[in-house]
């Protein structure tokens, strides 16, 4: 509104000394102007009744979000007081996530909010809400029951704020204020007595627009309430984080840092052993590139493919290899919000993916394969599914694929877990399933009752994703990945897990 102020002011100057000698002549008679108790007249109505309205809104959204806030961090304190009420430590997970999401939207938020942006980092937290709840259910039933109000009240309140952190006046409101107040400030400094002196004139009209344009700076303020000079604070959440935290029993290792950005404990208590960390994230199990190592002997507690190649990397950077388990369709948002360095788990790329985050040269070259139960002897293709459901990963190529290439009548089924798309499959739920040609062959291979259909042609190829910009981490793991494939461990790891060796080996 600093514009309007300034269109204001030179309003008053062309009022003054371009307009005002003008307007003589275009008055019949005697001109005498406007006098003064006339100039103040339409002022005071203006003040009155076109900016009261406003004020008065711009006020409320102020207010509004002031209270949101304070719910929202009510609802945190008690969501972690009550998930600390649950046997055998079942909410422990939950208290933590609660310190970290108050965090986050104290230091990170409440900042990204002045250009109208939500903070990935407290959407990371708001999600681990979402999954963690449903895992107390069978908990006590009058602490669950709260648990799961207030965490609905922590949702409502996040939504308000979000919502009143931007502009709620219309447009058109804002804009027939400023043109009555530059028209006002216009004809004021234009018609007013000819015998008043300039620069009583200048003096009394320059007062007015200083007046009228304070008020809609303040109404500016008023309606961004994380903006400007007129801000609401985040004492209210900082002080119940703080509350939260000191009720975790000594030596909790919360997962994130200070900010509210997340952290894998493992990898903070490995920083306080004074050792460095490669963090990487995957999805598992997902045979044969990553599962739990049922022998204990692999040093990340994972194996397969890209766990030992992940291992490779790490140890030629002479880091201490963490993994976290993560469903697939969080994994670029883990990896951008910190949680991970970097992710390994047969991910493809594709356009779309570089947009999110950034990727290491392609290790390895796969395609698609269509799975059938063994005793469906038709089924050859996509196209002689017509009428039947194929199961597939969330965000994955092979759901890309299929919708890009499903003929008509076709139905899309989307499972969360490889396990559990197998199990559907198997169980007759669907007719088809489209996955990695190395993970269908595993698949296969793990029982009878299944085959592959057909192999799609898609040239996927895989990269190691990191977070866009994290150029150190994205060399570290290039210069891993070449040297894994000068010393032979590549194609060896190749030909252990998949039973190929790479082309021209």
């Amino acid at each position: 509104m600093i514009w309007a102020l300034l269109a204001g002011i030179v309003a008053v100057f062309v009022g003054v000394f371009v307009l005002r000698p003008r307007v003589g002549g275009l008055f019949s008679g005697d001109f005498q102007g406007i006098k003064t108790e006339a100039i103040v007249g339409p002022i005071v109505t203006l003040a009155v009744f076109l900016t009261a309205f406003v004020v008065a809104q711009a006020t409320l959204t102020f207010q509004r979000t002031n209270q949101a806030v304070s719910r929202e961090a009510n609802a945190i304190e008690l969501l972690a007081e009550n998930a600390g009420l649950l046997p055998d430590a079942t909410g422990r997970n939950i208290q933590a996530t609660s310190v970290c999401y108050a965090r986050s939207v104290a230091n990170l938020e409440f900042e990204t909010l002045q250009d109208g942006r939500t903070a990935p980092e407290t959407e990371w937290w708001a999600t681990q809400f979402n999954q963690q709840i449903p895992e107390v259910l069978d908990g006590p039933g009058s602490v669950v029951g709260q648990i799961v109000t207030l965490s609905r009240q922590q949702s409502e309140a996040r939504s308000d704020r979000l919502f009143d952190a931007q502009p709620n006046l219309p447009v058109l409101t804002l804009t027939m204020l400023v043109v009555a107040v530059i028209g006002v400030l216009l004809a004021i400094s234009t018609l007013a007595v000819p015998d008043m002196r300039r620069g009583v004139l200048l003096t009394l009209a320059l007062l007015f627009a200083v007046l009228l344009g304070g008020t809609l700076f303040m109404i500016e303020q008023l309606e961004e309430p994380f903006t400007g000079l007129i801000r609401v604070k985040p004492d209210s959440i900082e002080a119940a984080a703080g509350r939260v935290e000191n009720r975790l029993p000594a030596g909790t290792i919360l997962p994130c840092d200070d900010q509210g950005r997340p952290v894998s404990p493992e990898a903070v208590a490995l920083v306080e052993r004074g050792e460095s960390p490669l963090v990487v994230c995957t999805d598992a199990p997902y045979p044969p590139f990553e599962e739990e190592d049922p022998t204990g002997g692999s040093p990340s507690g994972y194996t397969g493919f890209d766990m030992d190649l992940a291992q490779s990397v790490a140890n030629s950077a002479d880091r201490t290899l963490v993994v976290v388990d993560l469903p697939f369709g969080r994994l670029f948002d883990a990896v951008s919000v910190g949680v991970c360095d970097a992710v390994f788990s047969a991910v493809t790329i594709t356009p779309e993916r570089e947009e999110q985050v950034d990727f290491s040269r392609p290790y390895l070259e796969v395609s698609q394969a269509l799975v059938v139960r063994s005793e469906d002897s038709t089924t050859d293709s996509l196209t002689s599914l017509s009428g039947r459901t194929v199961g597939v990963k969330n965000e994955t190529t092979g759901k890309a694929y299929v919708e890009a290439n499903r003929p008509p009548g076709v139905r899309i089924e989307t499972f969360e877990s490889t396990a559990a798309m197998d199990e559907a499959l198997r169980a007759g739920r669907i007719a088809a399933l489209v996955d990695d040609t190395p993970a269908a062959d595993a698949l296969v291979a793990s029982g009878p009752g299944l085959r592959i259909a057909a192999t799609l042609e898609t040239g996927d190829r895989y990269g190691v994703a990191v977070a866009a910009g994290d150029t150190e981490t994205l060399e570290l793991v290039n210069r891993g990945l070449d040297q894994a494939e000068s010393d032979g461990t590549l194609a060896g790891l190749q030909q252990q897990y998949l039973g190929t060796l790479p082309a021209g080996s």
